[in-house]
This record gives structure tokens, C-alpha cells and sequence, in this order.
């Protein structure tokens, strides 16, 4: 557990090193190399700079060493692992000593001017022999071995320090499950996640080296959250007084540290890490990120001042891409732990929140985002009401456009509240009922509401402002629309729209607001040059260039030369393909600059040489492909450039981009054993698209399904027989069952061995019918999976220990046990303290039982539905689950829904629930403020309007 703690903790220090204070940043950012070059005290501080950088690679290599004795930790217990373990540390090793020799080459480089043969202070730059643009490219060179950060899903694309040390600690958390099971070292179990995906039941690994305690820090409150989420891959490590967990949630990674007494004095400190890749991304996918990294710590920072604790300390760190926030002196452990499961809770409504928040500008103040930015936005008061403004209309929004709340507890806001279910309401309703609800409220009410919905959805609120205000006709308030939604342009009054200033506003929010500008700006050089310059969909902006730019060829050029500039994919716009025709001396200057600008923007790309013409200078043409494929993730784009599937460099470099992109290859290349080999080793499906050589080929197979083990699939019918191929392939994936050779289907060691792996993809559908009846196989497969139990045969179904197995992983399965155990309490109860709804697959009897009752809707109070009647007419029970689920009031009995105690609690936790209240009550002034004070006048004046119906 030492070693596992130091391992965490040398990563940490590993990327403090690239921090914005520290000398590698400062010496050689891009205007760090000039001020050095200036400096007078220039030899020294770049010899601090190399001692700095010396230390670090001394450090990584000591990390990388600690990582290798973790490996062998588990190699050492368990033999099995002892070969893929000391080849993962051999491909490590040469990787990283790669890395090191282009780190000393360019760290020569860099020093070489500033130092004479005897070591004393070299000349001013340049130096004799050296040339400034080259030390200034040498430097940036220098800094990309350090510090890049790219997208790593193969140990071969490692091309810095950066990149070794997230691939080291990113391995180190997936390898904790392997190693801590095979050494014996820890304690390891697992939580079965509560939401179905496309495989079955996720569960997220714990590895515990904590002594026994009668109150663990990582709890059952932690375990329920985690059950709860909707994470893709966790792994928890538990220590004494400290656990660390690792969560992968759709685009965003993070870690969350729980410290029982942290360094510096900060005592009881939960810390959360969230990390986003921002190197390697285009401006407007950062932007995007951006706004989430701001969503995130703007909400989390709520949750503080909403419970009277100190605010989080907040720490930006712009070369990791990392934001990492640290709630300290946290009262009582419980705190903490509740603190943990909101997080946890937040982070998985949170989703991907790119896509939704594209077209949102936080403000007038159009700010060009990067870490500084962000650690301005949030630190400085003035920004105070712009970022509470900010947050309430992205929250506005996401209800409004996307039907999703994320309201927490850490928005535990009227205000919040009031405006996402307002907006649900706005969202579905015509305009005369959202009138009808606007003209029962206040002045105030109706200026907020309309104003989110005119910046939302423009088109159907300017009726409705047009009605109450004046803003679409008041210069004043038009820009500050403008400035947040240019679409807006739209629907102002001519005097003002036909304003050079305010087109300009609306362009700058939306350059595709453009659409409603007056034909005269269309014609405005410099307005058109801004527009292209920053939209996205291009082939949707050049054709509204004025006639009289484009009847000009020297402007007309100098505006498709910006598009280009903006996105290579403009070339592949119908106008521009003209444009190209009709001026073929203009074409190749394009596609250099295409070629370039091209950055992040390959998978526009395919549309321009697949379009490629008669103009085409060939090696030009090879150039942007080549320049395509090397994009990470893009080779399989070599579909459109059938041309070129016989040229060696460009299929290497297609298939080392993408291995999938093998199916597009030439046949020689299919049959190219090393190219090949390369490809299913970093994705194995690749062996598809093999020659039917390689297929047979044992080494080539053999490394397929180790990466990929449904590639058997694949494998010629000899190696299906090979039982150390069908060995590995079921190690990877217990489904390659199901490709193996038939024999192996019914061999109780491979049925084993499919079913015992670790991987989330269970197999049990690909075990044979006969085997379905054997208890042990059972066994393996619902510990793995307990939606497994469903395919259990009639006589294990009504196995009272495997039922309890399966319903103690997922409640739910309890649909799946035989009729008499659904009579079982003891079984019924362990499915409902697992998941309440399951009480609807309990027998009637025990439907009617009132401790479980209480105990199904204590977990989910909409347990409630499947209570019996009488339990239903309960008040004790009816409040238990009204207490965790307000909502729980639609399925309380008539008596119920009249007594005023019950109503009052479920309205004041959710005003929601009044739809469900008693006719006795609906109209009581006590319970009508209830509702309003949780889920504002307008949500209530809805419901009152729908019951009246």
C-alpha cells in the first residue's frame, strides 16, 4: 500500500514540473524564448532550466521504475501475467528511451548559442553559427518533447515526457484490479452499476489495502453513488484515512481524493482533479471545453456557500489541461462522504457537455478562452453577475433545448429551480399558453423569462417581447441580444438592424447571423472577412457573399484565402470548386494553404481529395492526404484516395493513424506481415482485413485477440482449433466463445475461463444450452454479471444462494428467480435494499409486508407504486416514501393525497408533486405557496391550468 501511495504521489509531483511558474515553462514558451534571449543573466537561467529539465526525466525514470516493480508485484503471484507484463515494460522502456534521446538532442540544441567551448557565457543571439528563428524552433521542439499532450491509445504514439507520465498513471489505475487480486495484497470486490448500457451491467473495481474499520472512509453512501452513476470504466483505491478514485465519464476523466488529514494544514480535504485535453484540439473544440471546465468549478463552487463551508480552493493548470479543486477542512467525515457521492452524482449528469453548450456565450464580453481566462472569469468580482447570469442560462438552456435538469444539490437555487422548469414548460408550449402564463406574473418575472427565451430560441419569443418591451427597437438593449446571439439580428427594428456597429456585435457572437444582415453588409469587405474568418459551416456562409465582393477577384480571393485559413474543408464548397475551375493559377496556392493551416480539421478533409480535379498538382495532392492521415484516429479516411492504396509511405502512415484503415489498403499491403502485425496490435479487429495468410499466421492471430479477443472471429479455421490462441482470446473477452471451435463449447476449463476473465463483456449467452444447468459456471457468471441470472435454467432460477447473488449485484434480477423465491423475504429484501422498484417482481404477499414495504420505498420512494392498496392508505409509509421521492404522492390512495401533512412534505420538496395533490387541497394557500417557493408561479399557474382541464 507504501509503494501504491508513492506511485500517486510521484505523479502529482511528476506534473508540477510543466506548471506555469516553473522554469521549463517559463524559458521556453514561445514569449519566454524571446525575453531569455534578452536577459542578461540568459547562460544561467537556462542552465537552471536544463537542471530543472534533468531532474524531471530523473524523476520519470523513477516513476516508470516504481511502475515496473508494481507490474511484477502481480507477475510474481500469478504467472499468467509474468509475459504480457514484462512485454508492456520492454515496449515502455523504448519508448521512453526515444523520448529521452529527442529530449537531450533538442535540449542541445537550445543551449549549444549560449555556451562557449569552455563552458562560459556565450555570445548575445545570434551566436556564431546559430540562427534566432532556428533557436526559437528549437525551443518549441524542445518544449513538445516535454510537454505534448495528445491523445495516447498505444504505448507507440508516447512522443513526450507528458504524455509517458498520464500513460503511466492512467495504466497504473487499470492494472490495480490484475495486480492487487494475483499478489494478494489487497482486498478486492466490486459495485455493480444500477444502469443498464449495451453490454449489460457495468461494475467499477475496488482494491482496498485499508485495515478493517467499523467506519470506512470509502462507505456504503460512496458505494451508492457509484452504483448510481453512469461512468464507463472506475477503479476505487482504498488506504487508511485516504482513497483515490479514477472515473471515466464519456469525454472527461477525473480523479477524486478523499484525505483524512491533508499536507498544509488543510485537515479533512476531499479533492477532485478534472482533466479535459485541450493540446491538440482546434479553437472552436477548446472554446467548448472551456465552457465546461467553467461550468464545472462555477457549480461546484455553489455547493460551499450553499452549506456554510469554506469556498474550494481552485487551481488551474493550462499545460495538463487540468482544473483541480479542493474542498478542505471539511467538518465530519459523514460530510465528506456526502460531499463525494453529490460530486459523483453532478459529474454524471454532467455528461458531454461540448455539444450542448456550442452556440452559448456566456456574456457581451466575448472572451477568448484559455486556463487564465477561466482563472479570471471565476476569481475576479467583477465578473460576479455576469457568471451568475451565465449559469442560470446555460442551466435555462440545457431544459429548455436538450429536456435535461441538473439541478443538484449543489443548485439547490430558487432561482435555478424557477427557470429549468419554467423553461420545460416554454419548451413544449405555443406561444398563446406561454402568454397566458406571462400575464399572471410579475414585471420582473416576465423581463427574466423572456429574456432567456429570446436569447434561446429567438424566433418564437420576439412576438411575445414584442408585446411587453421594446427591446428588439431600443439601440441599447439590441446589443447587449446581439452580443450574446447574433441571431437575434433577425428580429430587430430596421433602424437599428441596418447599424454597421450592431451587425458587427452579431456577427461576433454568431458569424452566421450574417444570413440576417441587410444586403449591403454582405458586400462589406471587412464584415464578410470576420465572418469567414470565425464560422463553422463555411459551405453555408460563402454563398451569401455580396455580388459586388464577388464579381471582384481580388477580394473574392482575398475572402476564400480567409475561408481556408479558417477551415481547410472550405475547399470542398461548391463555390469554391467553381472558383477553383474557373481559376486554375489559384488552385495549388489554396491547397498549400489548406495544407498549412490543417490543423484538427481531417475528417473535413476527405471531401477535398476525394474531389480532387485535373488541376491537381500531384505531389501536392499527396502532401494534404498525407497530411490527413497523420491525424490521430484518421486513417480510415484512406477510403477516399484510392489512388494512393499502393503507396507504401501513405498506407503506413494510414494504418499507424488508424489501423482500421488495413481495409482499404492494397492487397500486398494486407499480406505485409510487419504492417500488419503493427495494426492488430493496437486494435485487433484490424485482423479482419488480413490476407488469408496472416490469418493462419499463429503470431499474427496470437496478438490480435490479446488486444481484441472477439478477433478469433477472424482467425482461419485451423487457429479457432489452437488452444492458446482460444485461451488468450477468452482472457481478453470471455464472448470469443462463441468463435471458437465447437469442442471448446462444451471443455469446462475454456467455459471457465470465458466466464471467470475480468473484462465487462460476459459470455454467458455463448455457453452452450447444456451447460446452462451447472451451478459452478452459474456462479462464475452472475459474480461477473448478475443480469446473468436470466439465462439461468428452471432448476437454478429457484437456487435460493445464486438468487441471492444476483439480486445482491442488481435488484432488478430478482424478475428473473422462480415464483417461490419471489416469495422468499430474505431474498426480496436484499433485492429492494439493492434497488426499491424491484418490490414490483415480489409476490403479493410480501407486497403487502409492511417492514419491507418501508424498506423498498426508503430506497425508491416510487416503490410505492407496487405497494399493496392498504400500504398505499398508509400514512407511515406513504411519508417514507414521500421523504425520498416527493413524486412517490402519485400513487399514494385518495386519503393520502388528502391529508395535509403528507402534501406539505412532498410539495415543499418539490413543488412538482402538486399535480398530484387531492382536489380538498389544491386550492390551500399553505400548499399553493409550498409549490411555488420549490418550483416558481409559473410552474404552478401550469399544473393549476392542467388539473382545471
Amino acid at each position: 500500500a507504501v509503494s501504491f501511495s508513492w506511485l500517486c504521489e510521484q505523479n502529482s509531483r511528476l506534473l508540477n514540473f510543466l506548471g506555469s511558474e516553473r522554469l521549463i515553462n517559463l524559458c521556453l514558451s514561445k514569449s519566454g524564448a524571446v525575453q531569455l534571449s534578452m536577459h542578461s543573466e540568459r547562460s544561467e537561467i537556462l542552465r537552471g532550466c536544463a537542471r530543472e529539465i534533468s531532474n524531471f526525466l530523473q524523476e520519470t525514470e523513477a516513476f516508470l521504475s516504481g511502475y515496473e516493480k508494481f507490474l511484477m508485484l502481480g507477475a510474481t503471484a500469478d504467472h499468467k501475467l509474468k509475459p504480457p507484463y514484462r512485454e508492456e515494460i520492454i515496449t515502455l522502456r523504448h519508448q521512453w528511451a526515444l523520448v529521452q534521446a529527442k529530449v537531450e538532442q533538442a535540449l542541445a540544441s537550445v543551449t549549444r548559442p549560449f555556451f562557449c567551448d569552455d563552458g562560459k557565457h556565450g555570445e548575445e543571439l545570434p551566436a556564431s553559427g546559430s540562427d534566432f528563428q532556428q533557436w526559437q524552433a528549437d525551443c518549441h521542439l524542445l518544449k513538445t518533447h516535454l510537454q505534448r499532450l495528445g491523445p495516447i491509445d498505444h504505448v507507440h504514439r508516447i512522443e513526450s515526457v507528458h504524455e509517458l507520465i498520464l500513460w503511466l498513471h492512467k495504466s497504473f489505475l487499470t492494472r490495480l484490479w490484475p495486480v492487487a487480486s494475483a499478489s494478494g495484497q489487497g482486498k478486492v470486490s466490486r459495485v455493480f452499476a444500477l444502469h443498464f448500457h449495451s453490454k449489460g451491467c457495468k461494475n467499477f473495481d475496488i482494491v482496498d489495502f485499508s485495515a478493517p474499520q467499523e467506519q470506512p472512509l470509502f462507505n456504503s453512501v460512496c458505494r451508492e453513488a457509484l452504483r448510481r452513476s453512469t461512468a464507463t470504466s472506475v477503479t476505487v483505491l482504498t488506504m487508511p484515512d485516504y482513497v483515490r478514485l479514477s472515473m471515466q465519464l464519456q469525454e472527461h476523466a477525473c480523479t477524486i481524493d478523499l484525505l483524512e488529514q491533508a499536507d498544509g494544514g488543510k485537515q479533512r480535504t476531499l479533492r477532485l482533479c478534472y482533466s479535459e485535453e485541450l493540446a491538440g484540439v482546434n479553437k472552436h473544440s477548446r472554446h467548448c471545453k472551456f465552457l465546461r471546465l467553467w461550468f464545472l468549478t462555477q457549480t461546484l463552487s455553489r455547493k460551499q456557500e450553499n452549506r456554510g463551508f469554506n469556498t474550494p480552493n481552485i487551481h488551474f493548470n493550462e499545460q495538463t489541461g487540468q482544473v483541480l479543486l479542493e474542498f478542505t477542512h471539511l467538518p465530519s467525515q459523514k460530510e465528506m462522504q456526502q460531499l463525494f457521492a453529490d460530486i459523483v452524482s453532478f459529474l454524471s449528469k454532467l455528461g458531454n457537455m461540448d455539444v450542448r453548450l456550442e452556440s452559448i456565450n456566456l456574456d457581451e464580453h466575448q472572451t477568448r478562452w484559455n486556463m487564465a481566462a477561466l482563472r479570471e472569469r471565476l476569481t475576479n468580482p467583477a465578473f460576479s453577475a455576469s457568471n451568475q447570469f451565465a449559469l442560470e442560462h446555460i442551466y435555462w438552456c440545457l431544459a429548455y433545448n436538450h429536456k435535461k435538469s441538473l439541478i443538484t444539490c449543489f443548485t439547490h437555487d430558487k432561482t435555478l429551480r424557477h427557470l429549468v422548469e419554467a423553461a420545460k414548460i416554454f419548451s413544449r408550449a405555443y406561444i398563446s399558453e406561454i402568454e397566458a402564463l406571462l400575464n399572471s406574473q410579475t414585471e420582473t418575472c416576465q423581463q427574466t423569462l423572456l429574456w432567456h427565451l429570446l436569447l434561446a430560441d429567438p424566433d418564437k419569443a420576439a412576438p411575445l417581447v414584442g408585446k411587453h418591451f421594446n427591446w428588439l427597437s431600443d439601440e441599447t438593449m439590441a446589443m447587449r441580444l446581439v452580443s450574446q446571439n447574433g441571431h437575434i439580428l433577425k428580429h430587430l427594428a430596421s433602424k437599428i438592424c441596418h447599424q454597421r456597429a450592431i451587425v458587427f456585435a452579431a456577427i461576433k457572437s454568431h458569424p452566421e447571423a450574417i444570413a440576417h444582415a441587410p444586403e449591403s453588409f454582405r458586400n462589406d469587405f471587412e464584415i464578410m472577412n470576420s465572418v469567414l474568418a470565425n464560422a463553422q459551416r463555411l459551405e453555408n456562409i460563402i454563398p451569401l457573399i455580396g455580388a459586388e465582393l464577388s464579381s471582384n477577384h481580388v477580394l473574392y480571393h482575398q475572402l476564400l484565402t480567409t475561408a481556408v485559413e479558417n477551415k481547410s474543408s472550405a475547399l470542398a464548397c461548391d463555390d469554391v470548386i467553381a472558383y477553383r475551375k474557373k481559376y486554375p493559377e489559384y488552385h495549388n496556392e489554396l491547397l498549400r494553404l489548406a495544407l498549412e493551416r490543417n490543423k484538427g480539421d481531417s475528417y473535413q478533409l476527405y471531401s477535398i481529395v476525394s474531389k480532387k480535379n485535373r488541376h491537381v498538382d500531384p505531389l501536392l495532392y499527396r502532401q494534404l492526404v498525407l497530411s490527413m492521415l497523420t491525424k490521430t484516429g484518421a486513417g480510415d479516411l484512406l477510403e477516399y484516395c484510392p489512388d494512393l492504396n499502393d503507396d507504401r509511405e501513405i498506407i503506413y502512415t494510414a494504418v499507424g493513424s488508424e489501423p482500421l484503415a488495413l481495409e482499404f489498403a492494397g492487397r500486398e499491403f494486407q499480406a505485409d506481415k510487419a504492417l500488419v502485425k503493427e495494426a492488430v496490435e493496437n486494435k485487433g479487429r484490424a485482423l479482419a482485413y488480413a490476407s488469408d495468410e496472416l490469418k493462419d499466421d499463429r503470431e499474427i492471430v496470437l496478438a490480435a485477440v490479446k488486444n481484441y479477443g472477439t478477433a478469433l472471429k477472424y482467425a482461419s479455421g485451423r487457429l479457432k482449433a489452437d488452444p492458446i490462441i482460444v485461451a488468450a482470446a477468452l482472457d481478453n473477452d470471455g464472448s470469443a466463445l462463441k468463435y471458437a471451435s465447437e469442442h471448446f463449447k462444451h471443455d469446462p476449463y475454456y467455459l471457465k475461463l470465458a466466464l471467470g476473465h475480468q473484462a465487462l463483456s460476459i459470455s454467458w449467452n455463448a455457453i452452450d444450452q447444456v451447460h446452462r444447468g451447472n451451478k459452478e459456471l452459474l456462479t462464475i457468471a452472475v459474480s461477473r454479471d448478475p443480469v446473468n441470472f436470466k439465462g439461468a435454467d428452471e432448476e437454478l432460477q429457484d437456487d435460493e444462494d445464486l438468487a441471492k447473488l444476483a439480486v445482491q449485484g442488481h435488484g432488478q434480477t430478482l424478475r428473473y428467480v422462480s415464483s417461490r423465491l419471489c416469495g422468499h423475504k430474505g431474498i426480496v429484501r436484499i433485492a429492494v435494499q439493492n434497488d426499491g422498484t424491484a418490490l414490483e417482481y415480489a409476490t403479493r404477499r410480501l407486497r403487502d409486508d409492511k417492514e419491507l414495504v418501508k424498506l423498498a420505498v426508503q430506497n425508491s420512494g416510487m416503490a410505492l407504486a407496487h405497494a399493496s392498496v392498504w400500504l398505499q392508505d398508509c400514512p407511515e409509509v406513504v411519508k417514507l416514501a414521500l421523504q425520498q421521492n416527493p413524486l412517490a404522492l402519485e400513487y399514494a390512495s385518495s386519503r393520502c393525497r388528502n391529508n395535509p401533512d403528507l402534501v406539505i412534505t412532498a410539495v415543499q420538496n418539490d413543488g412538482m408533486a402538486l399535480r398530484y395533490v387531492g382536489r380538498s387541497l389544491q386550492s390551500d394557500p399553505q400548499i399553493i405557496a409550498a409549490a411555488i417557493n420549490s418550483v416558481g408561479a409559473v410552474v404552478v399557474k401550469h399544473i393549476q391550468q392542467q388539473v382545471a382541464r
